[in-house]
């Protein structure tokens, strides 16, 4: 039987005793069924690490589990890669999420700009979605989602960044590879637009911030594409996709 991941708050796990509560414990008991000496892997989503548990007690609310043994998870990337999104419409923004997180990206930021349209944004719904994705690829960690943001407040919050890059359908020649050769950067960040792209002004302030546009190539690709191609990208070029 695959060993299932669930994940708790620091303060949920004593010494070698583990209590799963709210809606994780609805998912192991309602949905998976578990029973008392099945084993589960357990994350704090702090510490990055894989605790290797068996169930020991399940009461109406909440179980217990015994750590058998801890391990560190692999699935931590070297350095943090930030999407910056603009809204996009329907249920585009659900792919991008689920995309992202497990290609590893440790934080999704929403906002609007010109040519955003979407109105509609369910922060809760993208957070159980990242949940079920942090799960399926192994992340112990979960990443942060939040939103939404004006674009002035998305400027504002790029200055922390060790490395901006704007995906642009007007650039013509600057890439990514050559943006990220011989990276050095402890973070970075990938800014995607809606489906009407951005502005020539919007990418001028982001320029303006410190970010360099890049291109995806001769085909313009739809929003939710160039999100996880982008990030894709990044990631091989950040040597994420070896091992």
């Amino acid at each position: 039987m695959e060993i299932r991941r669930f994940y708790v708050d620091c303060n949920d796990i004593n010494e070698d005793v583990v209590t799963i509560s709210g809606d994780e414990f609805w998912h192991l008991t309602k949905v998976l069924r578990y029973k008392v000496g099945y084993q589960i892997i357990v994350c704090n989503n702090k510490d990055g690490k894989d605790y290797y548990c068996t169930i020991k007690t399940i009461e109406k609310d909440y179980c217990t589990a015994i750590v058998q043994k801890i391990c560190d998870n692999e699935c931590k990337t070297k350095v943090a890669v930030t999407l910056y999104q603009a809204l996009p419409k329907g249920d585009k923004i659900d792919l991008i999420v689920q995309k992202a997180v497990e290609l590893g990206v440790q934080d999704i930021v929403f906002f609007n700009s010109d040519y955003v349209s979407e109105k509609k944004f369910n922060l809760d719904r993208l957070n159980k979605i990242n949940v079920e994705a942090c799960k399926q690829c192994g992340r112990s960690r979960i990443s942060n989602i939040s939103g939404l943001l004006t674009f002035d407040k998305m400027l504002d919050s790029l200055k922390i960044y060790d490395k901006v890059i704007i995906c642009y359908e007007d650039e013509k020649v600057n890439s990514i590879k050559c943006e990220l050769e011989n990276c050095t950067y402890n973070n970075i960040a990938i800014i995607i637009g809606s489906e009407g792209g951005f502005s020539e002004q919007e990418v001028d302030l982001c320029k303006k911030q410190g970010a360099v546009s890049v291109t995806l190539g001769s085909r313009i690709m739809r929003c939710e594409t160039a999100s996880i191609v982008t990030c894709g990208i990044v990631m091989y070029e950040l040597g994420e996709m070896s091992r």
